[in-house]
């Protein structure tokens, strides 16, 4: 695992400086949407941590995947992600919040296709690192969203039949890495509880701003409540029309009170925006306001994660 450290070390210079020690809880927090267009970042170099063609990743987003972030950087749902990341970013500003465990209640709330475009976000702010972490080790979703073959990664690494730093990717043109999860288990708990798994946490850690874990939902397994041990905050996904309130309720009450950040509604049928005040009876592209509504209305609409 040395050799994973050193290598980011000496391709991304020094570490991310510490963020601050947290004083009190963070209020939940809920995404709003706007319509602005983001000018990203300069790309990561890849040749500079000697990454492989071969794990360079490529993704090319279906419109079921809902890679909103690759597919329509400019739209509705792109923004959505933005304003998830800036406020995310004020918070790592004020408390320390680097190892962010992004989770749901149940199954089928679209966690993994959250914690991709999140991922992806956070890596077009300037200077900032990013590692994705595929940690729901039981039913892998990050890598069918991100390639198009299967990849090894944590499993295999456990199991001895694979070196750490050959299990790191890289998305192409971005400052985001990915550790699969590689192969599929039925019983993932006594990996991810082990002091091994803590250690290569910590060392895989130490070269990036943000460190996101895409975890196994709350209920019924036990695997992201021992997960969050390890992390600096939680971040739970709720799908509208899927998650039932008693068993959030649940879920959330199996957090620690000061390591919930936020909920993000996926699925939300309800935008509160002011179409006539923002886009006026001119939009600046020449679409009436009729057609800029609907166009918003478009991208809403499709900002409808698939579940993952």
């Amino acid at each position: 695992m040395s050799r994973v450290y050193e290598a980011l070390q000496r391709s991304q210079g020094e570490k991310p400086s510490s963020p601050l020690v947290p004083d009190q809880p963070e209020a939940v927090a809920a995404v709003a949407a706007s319509g602005t267009a983001f000018a990203t970042a300069e790309p990561a170099d890849a040749g500079a941590l000697n990454v492989p063609s071969d794990r360079i990743l490529h993704p090319v987003p279906t419109p079921e995947q809902r890679l909103v972030v690759l597919s329509e950087p400019n739209g509705t749902g792109a923004e959505m992600f933005r304003v998830l990341a800036t406020r995310l970013a004020h918070m790592q500003n004020k408390r320390r919040l680097q190892k962010l465990l992004i989770t749901s209640s149940v199954v089928d709330e679209g966690k993994s296709v959250v914690a991709v475009n999140l991922g992806l976000t956070l890596a077009r702010r300037p200077n900032t690192r990013v590692l994705l972490i595929e940690a729901d080790l039981r039913r892998p979703t990050a890598s069918i969203l991100l390639a198009n073959s299967p990849l090894r990664g944590i499993n295999d690494w456990h199991e001895g039949k694979l070196a750490l730093e050959d299990s790191l990717y890289q998305v192409s043109d971005t400052a985001m890495w990915f550790l699969p999860a590689g192969h599929s288990v039925s019983e993932p708990l006594p990996l991810l509880e082990s002091e091994k798994f803590a250690r290569m946490l910590d060392t895989v850690s130490a070269s990036f701003d943000w460190v996101l874990l895409d975890a196994t939902p709350m209920l019924p397994m036990a695997d992201s409540t021992s997960l969050s041990r390890l992390c600096d905050g939680v971040l739970v996904v709720v799908r509208e029309g899927v998650t039932r309130k008693k068993i959030l309720n649940k879920a959330v009450a199996s957090i620690e009170k000061s390591k919930l950040v936020g909920v993000v509604f996926n699925q939300a049928s309800t935008l509160n925006v002011d179409y006539e005040h923002y886009y006026g009876s001119n939009h600046s592209n020449g679409k009436s306001k009729k057609e800029a509504k609907k166009k918003v209305q478009k991208d809403t609409d499709q900002v409808k994660t698939a579940s993952a």
